[in-house]
């Protein structure tokens, strides 16, 4: 499997949205080991299996999906190319962040659309498009497993992901997919308490980050972020 690179919102250090998700997965984007949060009725072990898949992404909201580089380019190329972007974008503030469940998974998202987010996700998808690596036939068939509809097959064709332009939804995966009506509500408690500081306050987003993936097996790494150039 090869490597992968993806541009993602990551929480500004010492945030209180930085803070809660290392506090909840253990790591937000960089290495990190840490106790789990205590979940009544939720056992260690059954915690981190929970988050297996949010803990491994890392702490982060979505705007350029995982890909795989083009072997035309290179990283030095892309980290250039995201330096030049990021210095003709401004600084954009979010609308409050609430916790939802989406698909049975529970993640802190908007508490409303915003025009100005999804521009910026958008932008990031076309930008970085050339240095995307096409889908394989294996790839393809993956995410096809999924019930797509006709236009999110469109995007998986065409970008390479199925849920971004206007399927995209941006949100900070909190949890995996919890089908179990019990263990899912006691991970919302928690995480409602968790977040008390978080949720209800506008997030300023002001830059980007490239994080690197050395196979889907190991952790996305933060390599670096981007500082918007402009004020707003």
């Amino acid at each position: 499997m090869a490597p992968r690179y993806a541009i993602y919102f990551a929480p500004e250090h010492h945030s209180p949205l930085e803070d809660f998700g290392r506090r909840w997965l253990g790591r937000n984007g960089v290495p990190a080991d840490s106790p789990p949060p205590v979940v009544p009725g939720i056992s260690p072990e059954r915690f981190f299996a929970l988050t297996e898949s949010a803990r491994r992404y890392g702490f982060h909201g979505t705007l350029k999906p995982p890909f795989e580089l083009n072997p035309r380019s290179s990283r030095e190329a892309l980290f250039e190319a995201v330096r030049i972007f990021a210095k003709s974008a401004a600084p954009i503030e979010l609308p409050p962040l609430e916790l939802a469940i989406i698909g049975k998974f529970i993640a802190l998202t908007p508490i409303r659309s915003s025009a100005v987010l999804e521009n910026l996700a958008a932008l990031c998808v076309r930008t970085f498009e050339g240095f995307r690596m096409p889908l394989s036939k294996e790839q393809m068939a993956h995410y096809l497993r999924n019930k797509l509809t006709v236009h999110q097959t469109q995007m998986l064709e065409h970008w390479g992901y199925p849920y971004v332009m206007e399927e995209f939804r941006f949100h900070i995966s909190v949890t995996d997919r919890i089908d179990n009506d019990t263990e899912r509500a006691a991970m919302m408690t928690s995480v409602q308490k968790m977040t008390v500081g978080v949720v209800n306050k506008p997030i300023v987003v002001r830059d980007v980050a490239v994080f690197y993936q050395a196979d889907r097996e190991q952790p996305m790494e933060l390599l670096d972020r981007f500082p918007f150039g402009r004020s707003k």
